[in-house]
């Protein structure tokens, strides 16, 4: 904790999910979020390729042209010739997907998927304009598709362009334009080949001394480019965030283009722009200048009024796996993305280390009380338990589940998406720990008998140790990385073209629905590791004794006579408290018993400090407690006293009766006494989720002294429901 409270900026600037300067650049291949189809697209190779034959052998194509194909109802094959319509026929007997159609993120394309020399061959026959890289890319295939099976691909596709709207400003207009992509539906298959030189190159438009691309928006330096210019470079190599088909650390990215007059952009100077010696200037597209190909932002969102969004700028020259299902003309696509992504400005919560802190100040306290009168840390541990944690524990609890339950869907968003920061990492490391914590603290004391179950206790919390620290390492090792199996596991990926996702995404382009809320998930989990702790202590205690003549110990209390209990008779006082009334003082019986061998001596047997005491004490019970440990911290029996001059005496806190009310038999602390009158209004049941331990001194009716302290829970001292009247000041 102290180390995220100072090396991070969990306590100043910290937000919860990464900001646009904390963005980061990924692959993923196959990515969940960009997972969807296209419905009915799985049309006939033939329409396909009228569909591309349209661009009349030009690199771009316009919008409302472009999407006029998705909406004509009769088509003229008369511009396909006799080998292209064989070329058809042929694609689909070898069983290659050809798709048209408008997916369902709302956008038009055409794509023809299959074996890499298909493609070529698809290229050249109807002489599409396709970046020459690309072309020897798709040969190259050809050549290795041994050493990398895969499926190649050439589809048209609308993506946005800028161009400049203001002479050497940042002000910068969009235009959609539709040009041809080739890729490996396996982005690690893609070979090596280099851009240069691939194609002469000629002067479009002389600049006269200007930098056409001198000042340029932050958006469109995040991609590498198929053209020379003063823009800084990008590298094509990016790392792998997944697991690849085919493993691979990196992976190549194709280029982003540039068109200036309809041709593809080679190189912009301050001499001039220089486009493909092989491409005629178009006077339609001269008027928009130099175009320059921008990412596609598709943001995914959690749903509700409040929603929050993760942008994610894509390398849009998209790359995707094609396939079919079960439904009629619907075409699968499972797209491999190259991605910068950020999200929203979320404020940080800081309500789980808050909770943390309180934990360990309550620790600390209860450190204090127990050290100042000399007792061991083992007490300490079971005092903060009993009665200064058990007080807080709902209170802990209530605090943590508010906080997931709040910022549940922001969390499971963040770790879908790979864009949790350190400090909400750290949030969720404290809020496990303080709901793990307390909700199986809370359900061992509603479990029955409230009584300290010192092996499961400290199974417990040597297990929290564990478990905090494992939470901690996994969630940081996985830090800017998506883990989308949350979402097959738990959730629902949703487009708004979809009537579902119309219902829960409003005007976001996809939005992410989760099934179970967080705390759903702590409390499995948390019930899971309760359970593994109470069996791992019942495996603890039943070897702790290795020995096999010994029974186990066990505490009888006895009257004046050493009679055995079995022959006590109907009327034979039970506890300590009837024996007292009695006018009789108990003595502590124990049958012998070995020792724990960590606690006692080296390896020989320690007298009782009370020879009357026909029992053998180890070390710490002789030292530490002058008494047997199973006659302490019972509920209702003894609790604090001290040894002195071989005897017992009330501690301290029996002592400091300033204050004190005596309510009817007993003399109680006052803030016990509130706590027994605010009893009588709340139901019984509810008094046992609080684990409130009460210390107080019965006093003889006849003699008026004091008994040692005993200790009783609130809810068991509650039952005798005396009247108000009868608590009245000690003075």
């Amino acid at each position: 904790m102290l180390l995220v409270f100072v090396f991070t900026d969990y306590l100043t600037t910290g937000t919860f999910l990464i900001e646009a300067k904390d963005s980061y650049f990924a692959f993923s291949e196959m990515d969940l979020v960009m997972s969807g189809g296209c419905t009915p697209c799985h049309v006939e190779c033939k329409k396909v390729l009228h569909q591309m034959a349209t661009f009349h052998h030009q690199a771009l194509m316009s919008k409302p042209t472009f999407e006029d194909l998705y909406t004509a109802t009769s088509w003229d094959y008369s511009i396909l010739s006799n080998e292209a319509l064989a070329l058809a026929a042929r694609l689909e007997a070898s069983g290659a997907i050809c798709s048209g159609g408008v997916d369902e993120w709302g956008s038009p394309l055409s794509i023809i998927t299959g074996e890499a020399e298909e493609i070529v061959e698809i290229i050249e026959t109807l002489q599409l304009s396709v970046a020459p890289q690309q072309v020897m890319e798709a040969k190259r295939g050809v050549q290795l598709k041994a050493q990398c099976v895969t499926k190649w691909a050439v589809e048209g596709h609308l993506r946005l362009f800028k161009f400049q709207a203001v002479k050497n400003g940042l002000d910068y207009s969009s235009i959609p334009a539709a040009d041809f992509n080739v890729f490996p539906e396996f982005t690690e298959c893609r070979p090596e080949v280099p851009n240069e030189g691939v194609v002469g190159e000629k002067l479009a438009l002389a600049t006269g001394g200007e930098d056409p691309v001198l000042v340029v928006p932050e958006l469109i330096k995040l991609f590498p480019y198929s053209f020379t210019s003063s823009i800084p470079p990008v590298s094509r190599v990016v790392g792998t965030s997944g697991p690849t088909v085919y493993p691979a650390s990196t992976v190549t990215q194709s280029l982003f283009r540039a068109y200036y007059s309809g041709c593809r952009v080679r190189t912009v100077n301050t001499t001039g722009i220089y486009v493909e010696d092989t491409c005629t200037l178009t006077k339609r597209w001269q008027n928009y200048g130099l175009m320059l190909q921008v990412p596609d932002d598709i943001p995914v969102c959690s749903t509700g009024s409040s929603s929050i969004c993760i942008h994610n700028n894509y390398n849009s020259l998209w790359e995707w796996v094609t396939g079919t299902d079960s439904t009629p003309g619907r075409a699968l696509m499972k797209i491999s993305v190259f991605r910068n992504r950020y999200a929203d400005t979320v404020a940080l919560s800081v309500l789980p280390g808050m909770v943390v802190l309180q934990m360990l100040l309550m620790g600390m306290i209860s450190l204090y009380q127990i050290m100042s009168h000399k007792r061991s840390v083992l007490l300490t541990q079971i005092w903060a338990y009993r009665c200064q944690n058990g007080r807080m524990q709902v209170f802990y609890l209530a605090q943590v589940t508010y906080h997931l339950a709040h910022n549940s869907d922001t969390y499971y968003l963040g770790l879908v998406t790979g864009t949790l920061t350190v400090e909400s990492l750290a949030n969720l490391t404290f809020s496990f720990f303080a709901f793990s914590y307390s909700f199986v603290n809370l359900l061992k004391a509603r479990s029955g008998v409230q009584k300290l179950d010192r092996h499961f206790r400290l199974t417990w919390e040597i297990m929290q140790v564990v478990i905090t620290t494992g939470v901690a390492s996994i969630l940081y090792a996985s830090h800017l990385t998506s883990l989308p199996w949350i979402v097959d596991w738990n959730g629902k990926l949703l487009r708004k073209t979809t009537v579902e996702g119309a219902k829960y995404c409003g005007l976001h382009d996809s939005c992410i629905v989760m099934y179970l809320n967080l705390v759903i998930v702590a409390v499995i989990v948390s019930t899971l590791l309760g359970l593994i702790a109470l069996s791992a202590s019942y495996v603890a205690q039943s070897h702790s004794k290795p020995w096999e003549h010994w029974s186990p110990s066990e505490t009888r209390i006895h009257l004046g006579s050493s009679h055995d209990s079995s022959f006590e008779g109907p009327n034979t006082p039970k506890t300590a408290l009837e024996k007292v009334a009695r006018g009789q003082m108990p003595r502590v019986g124990v049958l012998p018993r070995a020792r724990f061998a960590i606690l006692g001596g080296k390896h020989r047997r320690v007298g009782p400090t009370d020879h009357q005491l026909a029992t053998t004490l180890t070390t710490f019970e002789e030292y530490c407690l002058g008494s047997e440990f199973t006659k302490l911290f019972m509920d209702c029996d003894d609790f604090a006293y001290v040894t002195f001059m071989n005897k017992r005496c009330t501690s301290v806190e029996a002592l400091l009766l300033t204050g004190y009310l005596f309510y009817d038999k007993h003399v109680y602390q006052a803030p016990s006494v509130v706590l027994l009158l605010l009893a009588r209004l709340l139901p019984p049941k509810f008094l046992r989720t609080f684990n409130i331990l009460l210390l107080r001194w019965w006093v003889h009716p006849d003699h008026g002294t004091l008994t040692h302290a005993l200790s009783c829970t609130w809810y068991t001292a509650s039952e005798e429901n005396y009247w108000i009247s009868e608590a009245t000041p000690i003075a």
